[in-house]
């Protein structure tokens, strides 16, 4: 009997390497538009229309007007490791192309049913490629003018397996729509249009600047706000637009970095650019749109089966001088933001409602100016919070009617319950309790008030709404707006913001969550919705109940009162009161603490009583 064991190592088909392969650049419908743009543009194109119909599952199509093929060329396109962009080691080194590896075609025609229609320049006629995956079925003249068009269907038609792990329809066609916004930016002298199912979703024309097309695709207002960013070191150029800190988003999603033309992700300038915007940003994130330029040998995009990734060979430097540029565009122009008034749309009076006590309403200053020096003595401060909470202290032997009257007020005694003695800083209320000293900080005790009572209405099934008189006009980026309608029945239906599409990548705001109408602003409603948006560019399938608590602590921080404002002793009265009732005084919904207590032990042992 042999003894000798079955072999385990085996060697896979061609037919098995070339899915796997294909699998490594093909991810999903964006991966094909983005590998077909890339070869476009390598081909001189100057115009690139991409037509896409069920989120890209069912076609794609690129059409160019670059140089084209001759039928030979075509034919060997298809196959892998073909390519006309390099030919050696040396020119591996110094890439100057989008496309190199000679992968992409091969792979998109692997899993798919696709036909290829190309003509260059002087041939009298056009050749067409039919291949399904991966097999010429047929070749045959065609006429066509000078370009190259890819019609890609039934992707992933024999890889079932990637097919199922796909998204909607709607969130796929946002990911095609973010690839041509980022090629839109790099390249703004070509023409690109998109089209979805027969309609216009895309179109950016030749334009002479970057500022040009960032006014197209998310409006004049805020191409007109981007600082410009410039510096042009020994080894690498910077260069770009940056937004200013007044227009910072909730997210990294509009952090555009490009090296030599190419869309990628890098670590180490993400880094960069935080660094930058220290001490001008907290908990927010700018919009970038930067352009690298870099010598080729000096920089290696070989390192990702998508090309998203570059190493640099000096990234100290590289990171350097993106924080100088962007350092430099702040301290100029972004550290001194426009002063005017921002557009407060006056809510619609409610139909015939009682007037509600003052914890429903966010508190509003209860003097007409602000005093902004901030150089406040303590003891004066205390001194005269305390004589506006209980008058005057009455000559030895008196009854002290005013303080009887404050404590009756809040239902206590003194060594019984709480009482308010002031504001600090027009910050911080101090409140006496039998067991000693707490500060209470108003911005987060009204903002975790605020937070639960949203969430009490969400539990409940029926969120107070406040129709807004005039209507709030918010502009997207495409791919933005395509998700952000998808959601549009979850946030009228359920989280209490009335939405609309105007058209475009218009919506208008005509409702908002009762509690956190009053002083509403088209940068808090941007805010809110991009806590949406982020969500969904990261792939997720949100839970109702997790989105609206991560909108609820946005919309109730946006709304709770500042710091820095004063308020009336009934003011900080019924915030006390409102906080005490609420299921987690204690931190806010973002998790700093709302309380600071010092017990009388503490106190006592602080001025040596112990």
């Amino acid at each position: 009997m042999s003894t000798a064991r079955e072999h385990r190592v085996h060697e896979l088909d061609e037919h098995l390497i070339r899915k796997i392969a294909a699998g490594e650049v093909i991810e999903r419908p964006a991966s094909v538009v983005k590998e077909l743009v890339e070869n476009s543009l390598d081909a001189g194109a100057k115009r690139i229309e991409v037509l896409v119909e069920g989120g890209g599952l069912r076609r794609i199509a690129v059409a160019d007007d670059g140089i084209g093929m001759v039928r030979a060329d075509a034919l060997l396109a298809i196959r892998r490791h073909t390519t006309s962009k390099i030919r050696s080691e040396r020119d591996l080194e110094r890439i100057q192309t989008l496309g190199f590896r000679g992968e992409a075609l091969a792979s998109i025609v692997e899993v798919s049913r696709a036909a290829i229609v190309t003509r260059a320049e002087g041939e009298p006629e056009g050749t067409r490629l039919e291949i399904e995956g991966g097999v010429v079925r047929s070749v045959r003249r065609e006429g066509r003018g000078r370009g190259t068009t890819v019609d890609v269907r039934d992707l992933f038609f024999n890889t079932p397996a990637r097919r199922k792990f796909l998204k909607s329809e709607r969130t796929e066609f946002a990911h095609i729509l973010r690839v041509l916004k980022r090629f839109a930016l790099a390249y703004p002298e070509v023409h690109f249009r998109l089209v979805r199912n027969g309609r216009n979703a895309l179109e950016s024309p030749p334009a002479r600047e970057l500022r040009e097309v960032i006014a197209q695709l998310y409006g004049a207002e805020l191409a007109r706000a981007l600082l410009e960013v410039r510096a042009d070191g020994p080894e690498i150029r910077v260069h770009g637009l940056v937004s200013p800190p007044q227009q910072a988003r909730a997210d990294r999603g509009e952090q555009h970095v490009f090296v030599n033309g190419r869309f990628v992700r890098d670590a180490a300038v993400r880094y960069a650019i935080t660094k930058a915007y220290e001490g001008f940003l907290k908990d927010k994130h700018p919009m970038v749109f930067l352009f690298l330029e870099v010598d080729p040998e000096k920089v290696d995009v070989n390192v990702h089966p998508q090309k998203a990734e570059v190493r640099f060979a000096n990234p100290k430097l590289v990171q350097a001088e993106v924080k100088r540029a962007i350092a430099e565009a702040l301290l100029t122009r972004g550290a001194i933001p426009q002063l005017r008034p921002p557009r407060v749309p006056a809510p619609a009076p409610p139909a015939s409602r009682p007037k509600e006590p003052l914890s429903l309403r966010p508190f509003t200053p209860s003097a007409p100016e602000l005093d902004l020096d901030l150089d406040l003595d303590l003891k004066r401060e205390l001194l005269e919070r305390s004589r506006a909470a209980s008058g005057a202290l009455p000559p030895r032997g008196e009854p002290d009617e005013g303080r009887a009257e404050q404590e009756d007020r809040l239902g206590g005694t003194p060594k019984g319950r709480d009482r308010v003695l002031g504001q600090l800083h027009g910050t911080y209320i101090l409140v006496q309790t039998p067991e000693g000293l707490e500060l209470i900080d108003q911005h987060v005790a009204h903002e975790r008030i605020l937070f639960e009572r949203y969430r009490a209405q969400l539990a409940s099934g029926g969120v107070r709404r406040q129709r807004l008189l005039l209507p709030l006009t918010l502009e997207f980026p495409p791919d933005q707006a395509e998700l952000l309608e998808a959601q549009l029945p979850t946030l009228g239906g359920e989280l209490g913001i009335g939405l609309e599409r105007f058209g475009g990548t218009t919506f208008l705001v005509r409702e908002w969550p009762e509690s956190f109408a009053e002083g509403l602003t088209e940068e808090r409603a941007r805010q809110a919705l991009e806590r949406v948006l982020s969500a969904l560019e990261r792939e997720e399938e949100p839970h109702l109940e997790e989105l609206a608590k991560a909108l609820a602590a946005d919309l109730a921080c946006e709304a709770a009162v500042v710091k820095n404002t004063p308020l009336t002793l009934e003011e900080m009265e019924h915030l006390v009161r409102e906080l005490r009732r609420a299921e987690n005084p204690y931190r806010c919904p973002h998790g700093r603490p709302i309380i600071v207590k010092y017990s009388l032990r503490e106190l006592e042992r602080a001025f040596g009583r112990r």
